[in-house]
């Protein structure tokens, strides 16, 4: 297969001890997304078809495939992958519109706050506005390229929605100022889901709202009219805007909602609710019997972070069950850790031995770093797995003693990074949980600290479901399109 990136896609607008991410990846599939979406479907298959027959068997570049691009579509896409392949970063954008009656007129204006250094510069970014007003919506046209300006349209009316770039079809993150009405119309109204989806988090921020939080509960109740991807992403607000309304929205839809992502985000959110006795009970309830595994792992870590009172005795029971790739025990061992009871450490270091599948020790050696940190004993035990031959069991065990806060772990790590074994992942990971264990309070020895990792790590988790989430639509709505550009085709001659 062709590589279509030959350079690497490195970001440097954030900090990092590591030359190389996921973000690489994720990157490469936005950039083919946004060349497809600019160049229109017909132009990038195109420009695919003249790339792969011209370099059928040779090892190329990115150059060949832009050159491809231009020969077979006549369109000169030199800027595009300056700024999106040999450049760095992505657009942050900040975002405001006011309407003067008048003149008709709408004023948007767009800065871009992105830290311009190395290779991040400024974007241009071809794209349209749309605005809806009573009378429908129009569309205009509106080339981004400087770190502030302002585009005017004729407006008949003030407008109901203002849309930048609708669809999400650039890669970018953006902060559009609105009100609450302009979003909740925006959830009940916009057409595409990556507006949809902007519109429910932007709810989800303001607090024991009951008109954000009847919106969204309306969204995540409707079975019969909404995708679940928008379902989802109602659940995740609902659980950041608390309140006993929100509560009752999310038990509500749980007991009519089918499909397993929509029922694990909503089992995930009930894990943002302390202190009620319902949500526990609703959350044993899952864990238990719940007919979707899915949703019964969130579940389980939503017991485990609420560290809600009989939590450990059903986890540990969702340890000793069988399931599928062992999924209720993995998760059930990875939730262990958040309660730091001292009856689950046998259970855990018992499942952190050699013999255990990798995918149940890893779980077990991420709780231990988070386990009675004072114990020595088990800081050996995750120390004794630094240099088994299976990456995954090192690097667990790298991040474990590094979150576990005991400088006597600083011996191991230093001899592991004289081994000729090591990955390029694996060195900048070392040596910076030895910089943490090297720190006064480090992570492990202070609950603020603690508090800070569990918050990283569950945003983590939020991000990684909302890329799967976005993945799957875009899946969705590729192979639809594929579909109807086939259905014009001509048949293939018979030989």
């Amino acid at each position: 297969r062709p590589n279509l990136f030959s350079k690497p896609i490195v970001r440097h607008d954030f900090d990092d001890s590591s030359e190389f991410d996921q973000n690489v990846y994720d990157k490469a599939g936005w950039v083919l997304e946004m060349l497809r979406h600019q160049l229109g479907e017909e132009n990038f298959y195109r420009g695919l078809k003249q790339y792969l027959e011209v370099n059928r068997g040779k090892n190329v570049v990115t150059a060949d495939l832009v050159k491809a691009i231009e020969d077979a579509t006549h369109i000169d896409v030199d800027l595009f992958f300056t700024q999106w392949i040999y450049g760095a970063g992505a657009p942050r954008l900040d975002l405001q519109y006011a309407y003067d009656p008048a003149k008709h007129e709408v004023a948007l204006t767009i800065k871009q706050t992105q830290k311009r250094q190395g290779r991040v510069g400024l974007f241009q970014l071809p794209s349209d506005v749309e605005i809806t007003t009573a009378s429908g919506a129009k569309s205009f046209p509106a080339t981004v390229s400087h770190d502030t300006e302002t585009f005017t349209f004729p407006a008949e009316s003030a407008p109901l929605l203002v849309l930048f770039d609708k669809g999400g079809h650039f890669l970018k993150s953006a902060d559009f100022h609105k009100e609450k009405k302009e979003w909740l119309y925006q959830l009940k109204n916009a057409s595409e889901f990556s507006d949809r989806a902007d519109a429910a988090v932007a709810l989800g921020k303001l607090k024991n709202d009951e008109e954000a939080v009847a919106a969204l509960g309306d969204v995540l109740r409707n079975a019969i009219k909404e995708k679940w991807p928008i379902r989802a992403v109602a659940a995740d607000s609902e659980g950041q805007i608390g309140g006993a309304a929100a509560t009752k929205q999310l038990l509500e839809a749980y007991s009519v909602t089918k499909e397993p992502w929509v029922l694990t985000r909503i089992a995930t959110a009930l894990g943002n609710f302390k202190d009620d006795p319902t949500v526990v009970a609703k959350l044993e309830s899952i864990a238990r019997d719940d007919h979707s595994y899915r949703a019964r792992t969130a579940a389980l870590q939503s017991l485990g972070r609420l560290k809600a009172p009989g939590a450990a005795t059903i986890l540990t029971a969702a340890v000793a069950t069988d399931s599928p790739d062992d999924i209720l025990r993995n998760f059930a061992l990875r939730s262990l850790g958040w309660l730091d009871d001292p009856k689950s450490v046998p259970v855990l270091r018992e499942w952190a031995l050699p013999g255990k599948s990798i995918p149940s020790r890893n779980a077990a050696i991420s709780s231990l770093a988070r386990v009675q940190k004072d114990n020595k004993e088990i800081t050996a035990q995750i120390a004794s797995y630094l240099t088994e031959p299976h990456f995954t069991v090192r690097m667990a065990a790298i991040k474990a003693l590094g979150m576990r806060g005991d400088p006597s772990a600083i011996p191991a790590l230093e001899n592991l990074l004289k081994s000729d074994d090591l990955s390029i992942e694996m060195v900048p990971a070392i040596k910076q949980q030895i910089a943490n264990l090297q720190k006064p309070g480090s992570p492990g020895e202070t609950p603020a600290a603690a508090d800070d990792e569990d918050k990283e790590e569950s945003a983590t988790e939020n991000a990684t479901a909302a890329k799967l989430d976005r993945l799957e639509h875009l899946i969705q709505e590729t192979n639809q399109r594929l579909k109807a550009i086939e259905s014009r085709l001509p048949p293939p001659k018979q030989p």
